[in-house]
């Protein structure tokens, strides 16, 4: 798989710096991989920045980083933060980092064939290159199946993509497709209204079907306005869009909305129900532990909604520390 790198100098980041070189990283890695290079040795304020791109980051893609000068304290904290590897110059480069496990560690050599070290920004075209040069098909047509899901992961339908749409969905980052019935480019949302910004792109083990994530715009992606091309399902996604509805309605009756509306009742249910599942935890009660965890998630989800906090970043932060490592002995 294609890693693009960006390379960065070791000096002190100013906070629209660091958000900068975040989406930076996130735009080019949205093939689910990106390789950072830090050039110097850089100082205690820039490893405080550094380590906070990192976190944004790390839930989005796997971060690979390079910074040979790093100290074995900070390549562990890197690693806890959410990167998913220190790539070093040799193999004797490795003891440097006594403490670091030699499975998060990778020989920059061992890269050489897979990242990319062309300027991206002046040939955008590369990615889009090294996946139809290793794209298949055996449909007549020539085009790739082209499952589209949503940021939890939801299968939302099913559309084909050949060379002309891919490449525009990744210029673009939107959710482009072919229409095989009036055989031109389909621009999801150009005449419903129901957008898609293209998130990611992945390819299957067979590399002859490609599955986009996305952010799906309302009503939804089928054209019987629904959010899937498959009904309306009982996923923690209904879930979410209900409760949304109910803290925007006007409906002062709504609990949803009181519980949105006012801070000291939202947080005494939330202790309330968090003393309520630890109880359950301990009488064996399987049940009773399963409805005490939807009072406790049905809590918690009205929390984030009403701070903007979506389900897919407390995926991210969940998937960052799945990284967390202990020191090498």
């Amino acid at each position: 798989m294609i890693i693009p790198k960006v390379s960065i100098f070791a000096e002190s980041m100013l906070v629209e710096q660091q958000e900068s070189l975040v989406a930076k990283l996130k735009h080019w890695g949205f093939l689910g991989s990106a390789f950072l290079v830090v050039e110097g040795s850089g100082n205690e304020a820039f490893a405080g920045s550094l380590l906070k791109v990192i976190k944004k980051v790390s839930g989005f893609c796997d971060l690979l980083i390079r910074f040979d000068t790093a100290s074995d304290d900070l390549a562990i904290e890197m690693l806890n933060v959410g990167a998913s590897s220190l790539v070093v110059g040799s193999a004797s480069q490795t003891e440097q980092w006594p403490t670091v496990p030699d499975d998060r560690m990778r020989i920059d050599a061992d890269l050489s064939d897979v990242y990319c070290t062309e300027n991206l920004e002046s040939n955008p075209n590369i990615i889009a290159d090294f996946l139809i040069e290793r794209l298949k098909s055996d449909r007549p047509d020539g085009m790739w199946p082209t499952v589209i899901c949503d940021q939890l992961g939801i299968a939302l339908g099913l559309a084909y993509s050949n060379e002309a749409s891919l490449r525009h969905a990744i210029a673009t980052r939107n959710g482009t497709y072919w229409s095989r019935s009036r055989n031109e480019l389909w621009v999801k949302g150009a005449t419903s209204g129901a957008t898609q910004q293209l998130l990611g792109i992945r390819l299957d083990c067979d590399s002859d079907c490609l599955r986009f994530t996305v952010t799906q715009g309302p009503p939804g992606f089928c054209h019987k306005k629904t959010h899937t091309c498959f009904g309306e399902e009982r996923s923690i996604a209904t879930v979410l869009h209900r409760l949304a509805e109910r803290i925007e309605s006007s409906n002062e009756k709504s609990f949803t909305r009181r519980l949105a509306t006012d801070a000291g009742l939202l947080e005494k249910k939330l202790l309330e129900e968090a003393k309520e599942l630890s109880d359950a935890s301990q009488e064996d009660d399987r049940y009773e532990v399963a409805w005490e965890t939807a009072d406790v998630f049905y809590f918690s989800l009205v929390a984030m909604l009403k701070n903007g906090v979506g389900l897919d970043e407390v995926y991210a932060e969940l998937a960052r520390r799945m990284n967390r490592v202990i020191r090498r002995d």
